[in-house]
């Protein structure tokens, strides 16, 4: 099919709202106007579905709350990759840093299997957000020495998460599994997963676009000897019991599964976290009582699984 130019006209928040209402949203027509002031038309578009003849089949209502949740599981998600990505990180620095000092990072020769356009393309990026950075310690560091690099235990902590997991996915492997094995994972191939599916829906979250639905093109690995995983539900002892056929009962390509390995990884780094509980909390919230759970790759009986106890 040919490519034709944009030709849709501006319309104003009426005429979005009935627009809205004449492909068939139901609802208040000023409720919907203010909502769309609020939020944005492009922005609510990606929580209603159309039918071929692009009319609509639901509510604004329930449009709305599915907003609303999903903006409550950014912050949910935010808060547990925030804690993971400063934990991992912290690991990272100071084990590689034990092995080569505060300036090792600018020796190549102290990384594994890394291409060096890469890696001074990294290191360029650190001093480049050292010289832009107005952190007191960091201003205080070049203030009394003459060094042109800052020590990598103080330039880690301008890096952002994409940065981290690069760093760590260079690393040798004894480092690599030193973090890992501080984090309940028995490989740095698994960690590796982790932390670049993590690293997306984290930039998903910080542009606040659409999570709790949504499919992942970054899947995290699975623990392959780790039985916990294995488990599926019985319906006629309404329990979990494990499954020697290794079916995994969360769906890793869905937001489910990413809060999953948030959950496992908290366990590791922030014991007494009330993380589980705020999170079944605002499941459990009245408003949100219609939103599927299995659009989210979360089976039922899912807050009853042995990897969320």
């Amino acid at each position: 099919m040919p490519q034709q130019p944009y030709s849709h006209p501006f319309l104003s928040y009426d005429d979005l709202a009935h627009l809205l209402i004449q492909r068939g949203m139901r609802g208040d027509f000023h409720v919907i106007r203010q909502r769309l002031e609020d939020v944005g038309y492009q922005r609510l578009q990606a929580y209603w579905g159309t039918t071929a003849q692009g009319q609509i089949r639901t509510d604004f209502d329930t449009i709305w709350g599915q907003y609303c949740f999903d903006r409550q599981m950014r912050l949910m998600l935010l808060d547990a990759i925030e804690c993971i990505e400063v934990a991992v990180r912290n690991r990272l620095v100071h084990y590689f840093c034990e092995a080569y000092g505060p300036f090792g990072h600018l020796n190549i020769n102290n990384f594994h299997n890394i291409k060096p356009d890469k890696w001074q393309k990294w290191v360029d990026k650190l001093d480049e957000a050292a010289q832009k950075s107005s952190l007191l310690l960091v201003r205080d560091f070049f203030a009394h020495y003459s060094d042109k690099h800052l020590p990598l235990w103080l330039a880690c902590e301008l890096m952002d998460f994409g940065s981290s997991v690069f760093f760590f996915s260079s690393v040798e492997q004894q480092i690599q599994k030193k973090v890992s094995r501080s984090l309940g994972l028995p490989t740095p191939t698994l960690l590796t997963s982790w932390l670049r599916a993590l690293n997306d829906v984290r930039n998903a979250c910080a542009h606040h676009n659409r999570v709790w639905n949504r499919g992942w093109v970054k899947q995290p690995a699975i623990p392959a000897k780790d039985a916990n995983w294995y488990y599926s539900f019985d319906q006629q002892s309404e329990q979990w019991i494990q499954d020697n056929s290794k079916t995994v009962a969360f769906n890793m390509s869905k937001t489910g599964g990413i809060l999953t390995i948030c959950h496992y990884l908290l366990r590791q780094i922030a014991s007494n976290s009330q993380w589980r509980e705020r999170l079944f909390a605002l499941i459990a919230e009245p408003r949100f009582a219609n939103i599927p759970h299995t659009w989210m790759g979360l089976p039922a009986n899912w807050q009853e699984h042995p990897l969320w106890k």
